[in-house]
This record gives C-alpha cells, structure tokens and sequence, in this order.
C-alpha cells in the first residue's frame, strides 16, 4: 500500500506576482495548517507563468527556505491554469495554451524542475495538467502533436530523474468540454495515439511511468459517470492514476426552480452542465446555455461544473444538492484498491459562490479550506492523519 497525502489546491488564491504569491502561501499554509494541527503542512501549490518566471529569476533554493520557514511542504503542483486564474473573466482562457504549443511543454517542464527542488531526497511529486485542450476545432493531427509533446516530457521527466533521484509524474485531468472528458476518450487516446507514440519514438517503458491521469471527482460526477466504473477502467488499462482531485459538482434536482439554477450564473469562471434525459446526457458548455434551453428541460436532473465545498451535502437551505457521494465513492474505492497515493480538493470557487456560502475574509477562508480536509479525514480515518 502506498502512502497516501493530502492537501487542498493553492489556485483557489488570486497569485498574480510572486509577493502575492509569497504572502497568500505563508497565510494560509500557516493558518490552516495550525487548524487542523499538521506542521509542516502540505500545500499543494500553483504558479502561474510570470510567477514561476520570477521564481526562476530569483532562485528556486530561496523559495524552498522560505517554505520551510513556513511550515509549509508539498507534493503535488496544479499546472493546468497557466496563465491569470484570478483574471475578472476567465472561462476558456484556462485551456490556452494547448498541448500542441511548445509553451506549455516549457512551462510544464519548468514547473516540473521547481518540484524536484521542493522535494524530499528520493522524492515522489505530481504535476495535474489540461486534458490536451478545448475540443472546438481540434483534429487528429492536434492529437498527435500533442502526443508527441508528450512523449517529450516523458524523456525530460526520466532525465530529471536520473539527475535528480526525484520522480515527477504528469497527470492529465479530464474535464467536461475538452478532448478528454469521459473515460472512454481517455482509454482511446492512450491505446491509438499516446502509446503508439512512445513506441515509434523508442520509449514505450516511459510513457505508462511518466504519465498518467489525475482523476477529478467533479468533472466525472458532471457527466454522471459512475465513479467506480470509470477508475476500474482505467487501471484495468494499465493507466496510472497519479492524482485525485477531491471536489463536488452542483445537482440540481429535477424540476429545481429555474430561478435557484440562476443564482449560480456568474461571469468569471465555465461552469459546463449536463442534463441527464431520459434518452441521453445533453452537453451544454455553460450554465446560462442550458438556462437559454427548452424549458421542458427542468424536469431532468441538471449538473454542472462548480467545485463546491467537498463537506457540502446540499446549499441554499437544501434546494440544491451535490456531487458529494460520488466523491466520496471515488476516494474510497481509489483507496481499498490503491490506486492512488495523492489527493487534493480543488474548491477555487469559494469567491463565486452564492453569498450565503461564501467567506469575507483569508480569516474566514482559512477555515472554509480546514473544514474541507477536516471532513475528508473524519470520513477516512486513520488514512490521512500521518
């Protein structure tokens, strides 16, 4: 059995410019590290592109002290926004650039260099990155540029092994919208175009090492995928999963009224929704285009891409529900099969939330984020209390 970790996601902070940067992490791995009585705390950390340029500029031995002075460590880097997360709107920004520009290669790489720094001697980290892209207009031949791309970090990450002794993995995050969004896509893109790759390109030992899946529990319950199906699947494949987002899609329960839907319409963030019918799932790219939709459409149950709080059962005094118990399946059945040893909740959206739900203050917000790692303990215990 592997060892398993913890922590919650840092992209939930706005870190525009490394001082921001600096002091968000110091407050908050801080802060709720002492909540939840776990120093050094376990962060796990997001740099945007200018922020990891300045890191570079600066030193990556500098940052390692000043986390651990701190109290603060990691394991896990989230780098699939690589631009602003925090920009007034982002939507479809978070999916440029794609797998088939060489900066996101330069920039995972990058990334990959600054946790092999931060890591233990012999160290084991996780890097989570955008499932290829955007599926508009994407081909074939992106497919296998991306691929290729790929294949690529997998020879850089080897390298950065033998240099080093620490291991990074890759793992791609479907998500609803994108190239890869349910399993069967992942399973297809492994066997016809990433495999093929690494064995043209003479590395077929690399690939399955390398790279992997992180397995998001809100983007797989949005398309009302049965979580223990879809993890069997993928390790019956042979395709690891590195890393587990924890983190709850809003239900919307059929014939919830359409003015409670609404008051999850906001402008910053995609918030991808599917209507289970009684024929099919139908897609739609945002909420306020299901909202536009046939009106007999609200009698089906509706989900969409949110990030609510993972302890979250239910909001607006239980009018709207989540994805909660799908999450919870996931972890577990990911745990009594050991198929994964890192675990992070990913609720960025605490801003955008309705305003009963949402906290006013890095006070407030501190205790929001321990409460979620709190419940996820509570509900496995013993497992994350090393």
């Amino acid at each position: 059995m592997r060892k398993q970790a913890l922590t919650y996601c840092s992209n939930v902070h706005p870190l525009q410019n490394l001082a921001v940067w600096k002091e968000k992490v110091r407050y908050f791995g801080s802060e709720v590290g002492s909540l939840l009585g776990k120093k050094p705390f376990p962060l796990g950390l997001w740099f945007n592109e200018d922020v990891l340029k300045e890191i570079r500029t600066t030193g990556i031995a500098g940052l390692h002290k000043d986390l651990n002075s701190w109290g603060v460590n990691t394991f896990t880097l989230n780098a699939f926004p690589q631009s602003d997360f925090h920009q007034p709107v982002v939507k479809k920004k978070v999916y440029v650039p794609d797998w088939t520009d060489p900066t996101r290669l330069k920039y995972t790489q990058q990334c990959a260099e600054v946790l092999a720094e931060l890591l233990p001697e012999n160290g084991f980290g996780s890097i989570s990155s955008l499932p290829l892209g955007w599926r508009e207009g994407w081909t074939q031949q992106h497919s296998e540029q991306a691929s290729e791309a790929l294949i690529e970090l997998a020879k850089f990450l080897n390298g950065l092994r033998e240099r080093t002794g620490k291991t990074i993995v890759l793992a791609l995050e479907p998500e609803p919208g994108c190239v890869l969004e349910r399993t069967p896509q992942v399973l297809e893109f492994w066997n016809t175009v990433l495999r093929p790759t690494a064995a043209r390109a003479g590395v077929s030992d690399l690939a399955d090492v390398y790279l992997g899946i992180c397995y998001d529990t809100c983007h797989q319950a949005v398309q009302f995928e049965e979580p223990e199906v879809a993890l069997e699947a993928l390790h019956q494949a042979g395709i690891p999963i590195h890393k587990m987002q924890l983190s709850s899609a809003l239900e919307f329960p059929a014939n919830t009224a359409k003015a409670l839907r609404e008051q999850f319409v906001e402008p910053k963030f995609l918030h991808q929704t599917r209507i289970k019918t009684l024929q099919s799932v139908m897609d739609f790219d945002d909420l306020p285009q299901a909202l536009a939709a046939d009106a007999n459409l609200l009698q089906f149950t509706w989900r969409t891409h949110y990030h609510v709080p993972v302890h979250a059962e239910s909001l607006l005094n239980s009018a709207v529900r989540t994805t909660r118990d799908d999450m919870l399946r996931a972890l577990r059945y990911a745990l009594k099969h050991d198929l994964c040893g890192h675990f992070e909740v990913e609720t960025y959206t605490w801003s955008v939330l309705p305003e009963s739900h949402r906290p006013h203050s890095d006070v407030e917000l501190a205790g929001c984020l321990a409460k979620e790692l709190d419940f996820i303990r509570h509900e496995m215990p013993g497992v994350f209390n090393g």
